[in-house]
Formats: C-alpha cells, sequence, structure tokens
C-alpha cells in the first residue's frame, strides 16, 4: 500500500470585513489570484480527495480547481481556524496570548490547545477512512501552524513563525508518522 500523504494548504488572501463574523470573509482580489495560481499546481494531480473546513474561505481557494478537476471534497468543521467571536482591534496581540498560554483562552478566544486537540481528530478519521491516499486539506493560519509545531514536537507556536506564514501556502506530511515532509511555500 502506498504512504499517507496530507498536503496541507492555508486558504487564501481574504477580504477582512469587521462587520461580518470570519467564517463569512470571501477572497481579497489578491485571494482569488492565488486560488487560480494555487489550481494550477502540479501536486493536485496526486490528490484523491480535498477536505474543507466549515469556513466559506476554504471553499473559495478551491473553486478555481473544483471547476477544472472533479475531486471528492468533505467538510469538516474539526478543521476550522481557532474559535474567535466577534472583531479584535489588536489582533496580533491575541494571537500571541493564544500561542504563548495554549492550555489558556485568549480573551473570548478557544484555546489553542483544544484546537489542537480538534485538527489532531479530523485528520486521524481522515487518515482512517482513506489509507494509503494522498489528501488534502485547506485550512487555516493559526490551527495549520499549530499542527506544525506538533508535527515537530514543540509544545507551542512560535509568534513570528506563524506571522511569516503566507496565504494559499502548501506543506506536505506524513499523518501517519507523524512528521512534517515539507515546509509551507507558494
Amino acid at each position: 500500500m502506498n504512504p499517507t500523504r496530507l498536503y496541507l494548504i492555508r486558504h487564501a488572501h481574504t477580504a477582512a470585513d469587521h462587520t461580518l463574523d470570519s467564517v463569512y470573509w470571501q477572497l481579497s482580489t489578491r485571494g482569488a489570484e492565488e486560488a487560480i495560481r494555487l489550481a494550477g499546481q502540479p501536486f493536485w494531480s496526486e490528490v484523491a480527495l480535498i477536505a474543507l473546513s466549515s469556513e466559506l474561505k476554504t471553499r473559495l481557494t478551491v473553486a478555481p480547481l473544483l471547476a477544472q478537476r472533479g475531486l471528492p471534497v468533505v467538510v469538516d468543521s474539526r478543521f476550522d481556524e481557532l474559535q474567535r467571536p466577534g472583531w479584535v482591534e489588536n489582533y496580533e496581540r491575541q494571537v500571541a496570548q493564544a500561542f504563548a498560554l495554549p492550555d489558556q483562552a485568549a480573551g473570548a478566544w478557544e484555546p489553542a490547545s483544544a484546537a489542537l486537540a480538534r485538527i489532531l481528530d479530523g485528520i486521524a478519521d481522515l487518515v482512517a477512512h482513506h489509507p494509503g491516499r494522498t489528501l488534502a486539506l485547506v485550512g487555516h493560519g493559526l490551527t495549520l501552524r499549530l499542527y506544525r509545531a506538533h508535527l515537530l514536537g514543540r509544545s507551542r507556536v512560535e509568534f513570528d513563525e506563524w506571522r511569516q506564514l503566507g496565504f494559499a501556502t502548501v506543506a506536505l506530511v506524513d499523518p501517519v508518522t507523524p512528521a512534517l515532509l515539507a515546509d509551507f511555500t507558494l
């Protein structure tokens, strides 16, 4: 049997709108261009299934790809971003707090450790239902960085590493071992 592989993809750039919950944000013009570029990447020929969070921006990120290829898609809220209700004026400060104290809520935010636990649960189910396949997971910056830190054996995410994570970037992991095989790149 082939080894299971999982491409991790951060959603494309969004148009932040403080009047809407972030789960409803659309892609920006830049994000729409990133989604088109992402659809043209050669790794998609290996992918058997795409997993998305329940947030609109992940579906919009793969919309150009899905218009070209009939890949099956599963939507799973366990892959949603770290839950953070309402608009936060100093977003980076909240992120730094969430990463520094992963077992504690940063304000009204979900604790980072809880978000990681649900992502790990979702990935375990995905792999169990599709062993030996190459899969893609389109997710979010905070939770993908939590998973990456877990793969690297780190107890928390380094804030500056999160800040460096670009939109529509891709990493490759072996979710069974688990191991990071190729870090996030455009």
